[in-house]
């Protein structure tokens, strides 16, 4: 096979984790095209796998150089130094996806194995003794010096970068807020998030958005923003608005609310800057029913390839009909999925075929 094929190919199956194990086991040519793609995202395939982040973190310091490891190690207990071993590829150089929370929270459980760590106590026992609750140490030993190499190592020789995630603890314990963010402050001032292309932010608390209010100014090619949030106000809503209004040429906007009650009315985003670049909108469990510009502003964006509104309330027969009679000539996926208007569900079927209801 061509060598110019075979990454191509690879990178056609980057989600089919068996598969490019299976293909890292070919030979040399293989494994050599495979692992880039493997290490472009590493939490992605060790998510599911929350005792497979501590590896993660020691394969990246095993990549340090050989002045900067000696000095981390001499740091590092004797009996957990042959947990740093150098790899074969300089693995920091792969990733694309900056994961900022991951990151974080591999840091901790890295240290805490490195400390073995136990729970402190148990401060919550279910009925059925089925469930414990923990209480660890937020700040066990060596935190701040794996935290400190490994960031300057992603800083210094990540060259690939084009994805980045802002998040809180969704589900692992470890909570993060503006100030765990602070730590890479210094990076503001370089060029290290400028390749920056797509901004997952996902978070519970709006504590969070002093972190994205100065998004625009260190990641200023953004195309692709996606927001998860845990629920949005009206001054959420105003300063996401505001904060969008200082990006150029956005191309995806995904908005998804996790948590709402079925009448909860909220304002929604302007994307008002935005409706001559716009190819993809997603909106997802909001209600439109105080969002007449909303739909206004994506009935006139013209370049929209993709729009799904995904178990949203309040899209009234008016409104979709304001999506029925606008013209969008290159609109080829339309996903409607709730209980909206028959006008609405057969536009839906005509433009799309990926149609849910």
């Amino acid at each position: 096979m061509h060598c110019h094929i075979l990454p191509l190919i690879i990178e056609y199956l980057s989600k089919e984790r068996k598969s490019l194990l299976a293909c890292l086991k070919v030979n040399r040519l293989w494994c050599r095209a495979v692992v880039p793609v493997l290490w472009s995202d590493p939490f992605r395939y060790a998510s599911n796998y929350k005792d497979k982040f501590p590896e993660v973190i020691f394969i990246y310091l095993g990549c340090l150089e050989k002045n900067a490891k000696q000095k981390f190690l001499s740091q590092i207990p004797a009996d957990k130094k042959s947990l740093f071993k150098t790899p074969i590829f300089d693995y920091v150089k792969f990733l694309k996806h900056f994961n900022y929370w991951m990151i974080d929270s591999s840091i901790k459980e890295a240290a805490r194995k490195l400390g073995n760590l136990e729970e402190i106590n148990v401060i919550y026992t279910s009925p059925d003794s089925k469930t414990q609750l923990f209480y660890f140490n937020d700040n066990p030993p060596l935190e701040g010096v794996l935290r400190t190499h490994l960031l300057n190592l992603i800083y210094n020789r990540s060259n690939r970068l084009n994805y980045f995630t802002i998040a809180d603890h969704f589900g692992f314990g470890h909570i993060l807020d503006a100030r765990d963010y602070n730590q890479f402050g210094h990076v503001m001032d370089g060029d290290f998030l400028e390749p920056i292309k797509k901004i997952s932010f996902c978070i519970d608390y709006s504590s969070l958005y002093k972190v994205f209010s100065w998004i625009p100014d260190i990641c200023p090619n953004v195309k692709h923003l996606k927001f998860r949030l845990k629920c949005i106000s009206d001054s959420d809503a105003k300063t996401i608005t505001k904060v969008l209004s200082k990006f150029k040429d956005l191309r995806t906007f995904k908005l998804k609310v996790n948590y709402r009650e079925e009448q909860q009315e909220e304002k929604l985003p302007s994307i008002a800057n935005h409706i001559h670049s716009l190819t993809t909108i997603v909106i997802r469990h909001c209600n439109f029913k105080k969002n007449n510009n909303l739909i206004q502003e994506i009935a006139q964006c013209k370049s929209l390839v993709e729009l799904k509104i995904l178990l949203c309330t309040g899209l009234t027969t008016d409104k979709a009909k304001v999506l029925i009679n606008a013209d969008f000539p290159m609109l080829k996926i339309v996903e409607l999925w709730g209980n909206y208007c028959k006008e609405a569900i057969n536009w839906a079927k005509i433009g799309s075929k990926l149609f849910f209801i």
